[in-house]
């Protein structure tokens, strides 16, 4: 039932900053704000796929996934009930304020608060971004993808299977202290989610966004934040072997990542497959090509108290 990440948001006490670092570094439009002054970041139709709310911390507070109509949006809740989590429909005061018709909230086994939604507003066939940009991948693959840190990855991916119909894509065992990584997906994005386990932490780790040309990611990696030398990047210029996407990692003002990126593998569903499963403390290759990690802090990322 649910087709597509549609929006993120993230508490930032650096939310202003926004303002002028998503259009600069990653293109994007300027959408409308948000009703509590928050900075809203446009990549489509939709009026807005990022939220930066001003907060005294940094901190994921919603995650809103898309159903493509009304009667979706039941049957998502029937779904979810019956997992037994506790979806409830938002006030309508909160749903305007999101820019969707109607709103269902829960959250996930660890607490991480989740959304359903429909029918959210757009400002149709209005892309004029700050900087000469070829646009985004959404559409039928929504708002890129999300990846959460959390305390048991198995956990988290059995909710998402069985509470919200997900399907894995690819299992990745790290180095330890990290456990395993699980991607998941609801559409041909090869993942919309994926988890990385750490001990004891929970919170959101990056975002993904996907340029339709690769000349937009090389442009923001090299014009604007200069390279291999910037100290804000997480992961340089390279390639995953998951899903092939060419990406870098950039720590934001938000507190969390940016994964900027082109090239994801679509997953064609007629094609039945078990998830990949590549084990790296056996010595298998982690990156295609560069991808040179180098520790940022990560702010929106907690210790996880049950």
């Amino acid at each position: 039932m649910i087709a597509k990440l549609g929006y993120v948001g993230i508490q930032t006490p650096r939310h202003e900053e926004m303002r002028t670092w998503g259009p600069e570094v990653l293109g994007c439009m300027l959408g409308p704000d948000g009703e509590d002054g928050a900075v809203r970041l446009k990549i489509d139709d939709a009026d807005y796929r990022l939220s930066f709310h001003p907060g005294e911390d940094h901190r994921m507070l919603f995650a809103g996934w898309e159903v493509l109509n009304h009667r979706d949006l039941d049957a998502a809740v029937n779904r979810l009930e019956g997992a037994g989590a506790k979806p409830r429909f938002a006030e309508r005061e909160v749903a305007r304020a999101r820019g969707v018709d109607q709103l269902v909230q829960f959250e996930d086994p660890f607490g991480q608060p989740l959304e359903l939604f429909c029918y959210q507003e757009a400002n149709y066939h209005f892309w004029h971004p700050p900087r000469p940009h070829a646009g985004f991948v959404t559409e039928d693959q929504g708002l890129g993808h999300v990846v959460f840190v959390v305390p048991d990855a198995r956990r988290a991916v059995d909710f998402y299977i069985d509470a919200m119909g997900f399907v894995p894509s690819e299992i990745l065992t790290m180095m330890e202290p990290l456990g395993e990584m699980w991607f998941l997906r609801v559409n041909p994005r090869h993942h919309s989610v994926a988890f990385l386990e750490m001990p004891n932490s929970v919170g959101l780790h990056h975002v993904y966004l996907e340029s339709v040309d690769i000349d937009d990611v090389g442009y923001s990696y090299f014009d604007v934040l200069g390279g291999d030398a910037n100290p804000d990047l997480q992961m340089a210029f390279g390639r995953h072997i998951a899903d092939q996407v060419i990406s870098y990692y950039v720590h934001t003002p938000g507190g969390f990542m940016i994964e900027y990126g082109w090239g994801g593998l679509a997953i064609n569903e007629s094609a039945k497959r078990s998830p990949n499963n590549i084990n790296f403390r056996k010595g298998k290759r982690p990156e295609m090509w560069g991808h040179k990690f180098r520790f940022q802090p990560n702010e929106t990322v907690h210790p996880y108290q049950p």
